[in-house]
């Protein structure tokens, strides 16, 4: 089985290298990176093909350069381009891979009838404190189930449920969360790879730096697939409320209360 790995890139050349060093590491030799570069105008290509190269493995980079729509607009270039059967997506400004994983993924794929395999990431934010985040496995209407950079799929899946919606410019992977868990039963479908965090993400990427509107969008996508209720609203108000109060305690200098939360939160 080969597995596809796709990552939009623009100006990423302070992130790019512990991104692809992860992958061109990993001791499962049948995959491939697909870069799909939204035209940067730094190094993020050079030093893309300077690593390949001097790994002697260029014929696995697929490198895509042109204006895009978005960053769901990037993902859904990647996932037509892919040829592999398993496909994931790494974020190049934000995340990188733990560990030698992909060997474990695929012989999990192999033995399980899955459609997805997902896991733990460790959280890295130098402000608000560094967390191991387990995925949640919730109701959507509470909260994202899973922690999407960890999620390796199996590539019809798109062919199921469709490409990413790029209307949706932060919370694209929870609208497909949302398509997904009304045709599947996710506890079956899916396998929690309870090893390791799979994926390293740094704090800073997009949603991360519009959590306000990314929060927003996870309303429009509930209503949008009829999941809004009482339910949905309240734990929707929760988070707007939080994120704000966040905003207000930095500003006020008072960092070490978001800490003390995340510490409580992510240690259940």
């Amino acid at each position: 089985m080969k597995i596809s790995v796709i990552t939009p890139t623009y100006n990423s050349e302070k992130t790019i290298a512990s991104n692809i060093n992860s992958i061109v590491a990993q001791t499962y030799e049948n995959f491939e990176q697909i870069i799909v570069d939204n035209l940067s105008s730094d190094s993020t290509l050079t030093i893309t093909k300077e690593i390949y190269s001097k790994n002697n493995c260029t014929e696995k980079l697929i490198i895509i350069s042109e204006k895009d729509e978005g960053i769901a607009d990037a993902f859904n270039k990647g996932i037509s381009k892919a040829t592999g059967d398993i496909v994931t997506i790494l974020n190049s400004d934000d995340s990188y891979f733990y560990f030698n994983l992909f060997k474990d993924v695929i012989k999990i794929f192999e033995e399980k009838k899955v459609l997805f395999v997902h896991g733990d990431i460790l959280f890295k934010d130098r402000k608000f404190g560094t967390n191991l985040r387990r995925p949640l496995m919730c109701d959507i209407r509470i909260a994202m189930p899973f922690n999407h950079p960890t999620m390796f799929f199996k590539k019809d899946i798109f062919k199921e449920i469709g490409l990413f919606d790029k209307s949706f410019r932060y919370s694209m992977d929870f609208e497909f969360i949302c398509r997904l868990i009304q045709k599947y039963d996710l506890g079956k479908v899916g396998y929690y790879f309870d090893a390791n965090p799979m994926v390293v993400m740094r704090a800073g990427g997009a949603s991360w730096n519009n959590e306000i509107k990314s929060i927003k969008e996870t309303k429009r996508a509930l209503k949008k697939h009829n999941l809004w209720n009482l339910k949905s609203f309240y734990h929707y108000s929760i988070r707007i409320i939080r994120t704000y109060l966040k905003k207000v305690f930095a500003k006020l200098g008072l960092n070490f209360i978001v800490k003390l939360w995340r510490k409580f939160k992510w240690s259940k």
